[in-house]
Order: structure tokens, then C-alpha cells, then sequence
């Protein structure tokens, strides 16, 4: 019975032993950084790749703020989804034409050249995402021999 006892106490500290310095390791980390503004970030990455000014990176913050409450609102309101989301495609229209309005012909070029970028992007995903759950193509066709 001793034995016993003593056996599981040594058991026990070795376990607290090995488990500590895990816990205190993680509690020293620094947090992950955190984006501000939203998935997108602050709009940093899309002054830069543009050339915003600082007047037309406002302008443009203040209507993906916008829109965004736009958004929030419609995820809060009742209806079936297929409405929603064809409101949805309204709101992100509106809002593409309002940020196209306060670019020049240039950025607007250069905006729409990321867009499709992006819309590739997701499609990739998309078909990636099927593959993993059985709805895309898995392999070659099977072949008639």
C-alpha cells in the first residue's frame, strides 16, 4: 500500500514537473497581433498597392465603415437567405461604385485588376474546399476499357 502511494506521488511531480515549464512558456508569449478595422485590416495594404492619398484613404474608410453597418443590419433582420443575399450583392455594389467614384482612372484600373485577383483567390478556394469534401474532382475521369 505504501509502495503504492509513494508510486503515484513520484508519478504525480514528475507530471507537474514536465508540465509546468510548458504553462509558463505559454503565459510568456507575447499575443498575436491583432488587426484593427476588421478582416481587412486598417486599409493600409490598399493605400499602398493604389497610391491613396490620405484624403481618398479616408473617404474610403468611411465607406467600408458604412457598409459595414449596412451589413450588420441585414445579418439582424429577418428574412430567408436568398433575399439577404442578393441585398447583400447590392450593398458591396454600392459600395464598389462609391470607392471607384473617389479613385482615379488609374487606381481604378489598379482596383479592378485586385478584385479579380482576389475573385480567383476564392474560387480556388472554393474548388479546393469541394475537393476536401467530396464535392469536386477527385481524379481523372474514368476511362471506358
Amino acid at each position: 500500500m505504501k509502495s503504492t502511494r509513494k508510486y503515484l506521488l513520484a508519478v504525480c511531480a514528475l507530471a507537474i514537473g514536465f508540465a509546468a515549464p510548458a504553462v509558463h512558456a505559454e503565459q510568456d508569449a507575447p499575443p498575436p497581433p491583432k488587426k484593427e478595422g476588421g478582416p481587412k485590416g486598417d486599409g493600409a495594404r490598399m493605400k499602398e498597392q493604389l497610391g491613396l492619398t490620405d484624403e481618398q484613404a479616408e473617404k474610403i474608410k468611411a465607406i467600408h465603415a458604412e457598409e459595414r453597418t449596412q451589413l450588420n443590419a441585414l445579418r439582424e433582420k429577418e428574412g430567408d437567405k436568398e433575399s439577404k443575399r442578393e441585398e447583400m450583392k447590392k450593398i458591396r455594389e454600392t459600395t464598389r461604385t462609391k470607392v471607384d467614384a473617389v479613385l482615379t482612372p488609374e487606381q481604378r484600373q489598379k482596383a479592378a485588376k485586385m478584385r479579380e485577383k482576389m475573385k480567383e483567390r476564392t474560387e480556388e478556394r472554393k474548388g479546393e474546399k469541394g475537393e476536401k469534401e467530396g464535392k469536386g474532382p477527385k481524379g481523372p475521369p474514368p476511362t471506358d476499357e
